[in-house]
């Protein structure tokens, strides 16, 4: 079998195992797990000594546990592959699915939005980032991989990924960084407001002071966490417009000395996790608020994925333009930042927007 054929085996046998390919990269990265048990984890420091790929949800208090797939076997799509041990691998027996719909409708959502605006104004919080879910109903699973190499290209500047443990089954190409390390350095991002791509929204200046203002509040809440890290020393660039596919956002970086964290890796990404970008400011006000609000669970929506100790890297990415894939349907999560200036309206067309990330490739294989 091929590389891919290797994807869909794993697929259609229920293994436990994560693909993945790197932004501004050609090479495809597939970890198995040989056990089909998930592995549950706290991400604390020691976790990050051991080699495989690791999902967090956005939250644990709705039962979302973080996992991590453990790379026994690993495959780069550029080198001469031998899966004679990967089709020993027993299949793995189907997890009961766990979804509810919370569906909403135009009205529905521009009510929520409304009602957030309210209580910004009345000084209850200074945004909140309101999601919602699109369902397509049909069994895409014989499609996956060729799902996942539309994405790879379409989308060279986004992490792409594939993944199944305990029975869940998810995939996205999200354009955000949460936290990587190389060697020495650390690097993570805010990124913030949406608009479709054009030469004209490349323009930094083109862009009005509510969407100026929503990645603003996001990169001051990320200073506001290394500085309650006690970190000092952080270079930061921005912000620029970024383009990722047929959208653009605002992003300023940030890059510090690992040696700043003296090895807390975990509990840094506890402070930096969820930030504004995907939560709202302050940050646990705004938790509250949405587990209240939103009709859906968001599950691994908006938490953060990526390798762990490979190639000597870590680079986890905040879990965006991504779904979930059941038996007969796929559960597309998309969200808008939601501030006093916001119109409602839009918000709910900045949806759409995001969700055709992955309706244009879908719809098309």
């Amino acid at each position: 079998m091929d590389f891919f054929q290797a994807i869909q085996y794993c697929v259609d046998n229920n293994l436990t195992f994560a693909a993945y390919r790197l932004p501004h990269n050609d090479a495809v990265r597939l970890v198995v797990q040989r056990t089909n048990k998930p592995v549950l984890s706290k991400v604390n420091s020691e976790l990050f000594t051991e080699k495989g790929f690791l999902i967090a949800p956005f939250t644990t208090s709705h039962g979302g546990q973080p996992m991590f797939i453990h790379a026994d076997l690993n495959y780069i799509s550029t080198d001469y592959i031998n899966f004679d041990e990967l089709t020993k691998f027993a299949a793995g027996t189907p997890e009961p699915e766990d979804f509810s719909n919370g569906v909403v409708s135009r009205n529905e959502f521009i009510k929520q939005v409304n009602e957030i605006k309210w209580n910004i104004k009345s000084g209850s919080f200074e945004k909140v980032v309101l999601s919602r879910i699109k369902i397509i109903e049909r069994n895409y699973r014989a499609q996956l991989t060729k799902i996942f190499q539309q994405l790879t290209a379409s989308y060279s500047n986004a992490f792409v990924y594939l993944y199944n443990s305990g029975g869940k089954l998810w995939m996205g190409a999200t354009p955000e960084p949460l936290l990587c390390s190389h060697r020495n350095e650390l690097q993570t991002v805010s990124l913030a407001s949406t608009r479709r791509y054009s030469a004209e929204n490349l323009n930094l200046h083109n862009w009005d002071e509510k969407e100026r203002d929503e990645q603003n509040l996001v990169t001051c809440y990320i200073e506001k966490a290394l500085e309650n890290f006690r970190v000092q020393g952080y270079s930061k660039t921005g912000p620029y417009t970024k383009k990722a596919g047929n959208l653009v956002h605002l992003r300023t970086d940030f890059s510090l000395d690992y040696h700043e964290v003296n090895g807390q890796l975990g509990n840094l990404l506890s402070e930096l996790h969820p930030t504004s970008a995907v939560c709202g400011l302050p940050k646990n006000i705004a938790m509250d608020y949405l587990l209240k609000t939103e009709k859906h669970n968001r599950s691994y929506y908006s938490g953060y994925l990526g390798p762990v100790n490979l190639d000597e890297r870590m680079l986890l990415f905040v879990n965006l333009r991504c779904m979930q894939v059941l038996t007969d349907k796929l559960v597309l999560y998309v969200g808008a930042g939601i501030t006093s200036e916001s119109i409602a309206e839009d918000e709910w067309d900045e949806t759409e927007i995001k969700a055709d990330t992955l309706l244009s490739v879908i719809y098309n294989v």
